[in-house]
């Protein structure tokens, strides 16, 4: 399958780029459930599968680290190089396709 063909098999991905790129900082997990839910109506699974997506075409990374006095540590997601390209073309596609 081609590099597109998974980004579109991932039906949040897409969208999950936009939020990020939107954020201009990195994202915690609930926080991109969050903004995906609120936004898109999108469920943990398909935001799940979309993150594992991006992370497999290079388009974000995930940083795993502690944050103040919790002892867990949170997954953070942000936009590499390449995923902060491809947001920029996905918004840029989806400015072109609203405006008739």
């Amino acid at each position: 399958m081609t590099a597109i063909g998974k980004l579109e098999d991932a039906q949040a991905s897409l969208r999950l780029l936009i939020i990020l790129h939107h954020a201009e900082c990195p994202l915690n997990q609930k926080q991109l459930f969050h903004e995906i839910q609120s936004i898109y109506k999108l469920g943990f699974y398909t935001m799940n599968t979309a993150i594992e997506t991006c992370i497999e075409l290079g388009l974000i990374v995930r940083e795993i680290k502690k944050v103040g006095n919790n002892p867990m540590a949170s997954k953070f997601h942000s936009l590499t190089p390449k995923g902060k390209k491809i947001a920029e073309l996905v918004l840029e596609i989806d400015k072109i396709l609203s405006h008739p």
